[in-house]
C-alpha cells in the first residue's frame, strides 16, 4: 500500500512540476521590452506608450526607413514604425504573437502595415518551428538512453551520437521542407542545425545518464521539455512570458535552437551568434560528462557454498 501511495503521490507532483512549468509561462502573456525601430525622434512617443503599457516597448531611433528595416531584418527589432509615410513594417515569421501586439499598439488603424518577412504558407499560424524543436528534443533523449544500453568507448558512443543525429535531422528536416511546406527553401542548413540540436541534447542526455545512471534520462527530460520548451516562450516567444523566465531560457538550447531554425529558415541566417554559442556550450558540457569516469556498477554479492 505504501508504494502505491508513493507512486500516486511521485506521478501528481510531476504533473504538477509540468502544469506549473507550462501555465506559470504561458497562462497570461504581456510584453516586455518589445524592441521597435521609429524613423525620427522617439522620446515623446516612448513616454506616451509607457503610460498605456508600461515597459511593454523599447522604441529606438533610426535615420531612415531602410536603416530600420535592415535591423528588422536582422532581427535586433520586431518592428519599424514610418510616421513620415504613414506605415508599420512588422516581420511575422520573426514571431506571429510580436506581430500583432505590435500592429495592435501603433497601427491602429491608422497606418498602412507592411509584413516585410511573412509566415510560409504551410505554417500560417506561426508555431512550426517551435514544435519542431520539440521533435528534435525527444530523439536526442531517445539516442542518449539506447545508446547507454550499449558498451562503447568514449569515441565509439561519441560517434554514433553523431550518426544518429545526422540521421534523425536530415528526416526531420525533409519533413518540414520537403513534405509539409513549414520550414521551407532552406533544406541543407536546416539539416545542419536540426542535427546539431540532436547532437547536443543526445551529448548531455548520454552524459547524464554515464554520470548518474537512469534518472539522468528523467533530468533531462525535466531540464530540456518542462523547463526548457516554455521557459523559451513556446509559440507565443520569450518576450511575452515573465521576464526571470525568459533569462532562464536564453540560456537553454531549446530556445536557441528555435531561434537558429527560425533565422535561418526566414532570415538568411541573421544573429546566429549567441543560439549557436548556447548550443555549442551545451554540446561541450555533454562531452565533458562523458568523458568523466562512469557510475560505478553495484558490487555481484559473493555467493556462498551451500552443501547438499
Amino acid at each position: 500500500m505504501r508504494k502505491i501511495i508513493g507512486i500516486v503521490i511521485g506521478v501528481s507532483l510531476l504533473g504538477m512540476l509540468f502544469a506549473g512549468s507550462f501555465l506559470g509561462a504561458l497562462h497570461q502573456p504581456e510584453p516586455h521590452g518589445v524592441p521597435v525601430a521609429v524613423v525620427g525622434p522617439v522620446e515623446q512617443m516612448q513616454a506616451a506608450i509607457d503610460q498605456r503599457k508600461p515597459g511593454a516597448f523599447t522604441l529606438s531611433s533610426y535615420a531612415s526607413a531602410e536603416s530600420g528595416r535592415q535591423a528588422l531584418l536582422d532581427r535586433e527589432v520586431d518592428g519599424v514604425l514610418v510616421p513620415q509615410e504613414g506605415k508599420l513594417i512588422v516581420a511575422s515569421a520573426g514571431g506571429r504573437t510580436a506581430a500583432t501586439v505590435i500592429t495592435a499598439a501603433f497601427a491602429q488603424g491608422k497606418l498602412a502595415v507592411e509584413d516585410a518577412v511573412p509566415l510560409p504558407p504551410g505554417d500560417a499560424g506561426g508555431i512550426s518551428g517551435m514544435f519542431y524543436t520539440l521533435s528534435l528534443v525527444l530523439p536526442g533523449i531517445a539516442l542518449a538512453v539506447l545508446l547507454a544500453q550499449l558498451t562503447l568507448g568514449f569515441l565509439a558512443r561519441v560517434g554514433a551520437l553523431v550518426a544518429g543525429s545526422l540521421v534523425a535531422g536530415a528526416a526531420n528536416a525533409w519533413l518540414a521542407d520537403v513534405v509539409f511546406g513549414a520550414l521551407p527553401g532552406s533544406y541543407g542548413w536546416l539539416l545542419a542545425i536540426s542535427s546539431g540540436i540532436v547532437l547536443v541534447i543526445a551529448l548531455v542526455g548520454a552524459g547524464l545518464v554515464r554520470l548518474v545512471g537512469t534518472p539522468g534520462v528523467g533530468v533531462a527530460a525535466l531540464l530540456f521539455i518542462a523547463v526548457g520548451l516554455p521557459a523559451s516562450g513556446g509559440p507565443l516567444g520569450a518576450r511575452f512570458i515573465p521576464e526571470w523566465y525568459a533569462a532562464l531560457g536564453r540560456f537553454l538550447p531549446v530556445g536557441a535552437g528555435a531561434d537558429a531554425v527560425r533565422n535561418i529558415v526566414s532570415f538568411e541566417g541573421a544573429a546566429l551568434g549567441w543560439p549557436l554559442g548556447v548550443l555549442g556550450a551545451w554540446a561541450l558540457f555533454g562531452l565533458v560528462l562523458l568523458a568523466l569516469p562512469g557510475r560505478a556498477p553495484a558490487p555481484t554479492p559473493a555467493r556462498i557454498p551451500v552443501a547438499v
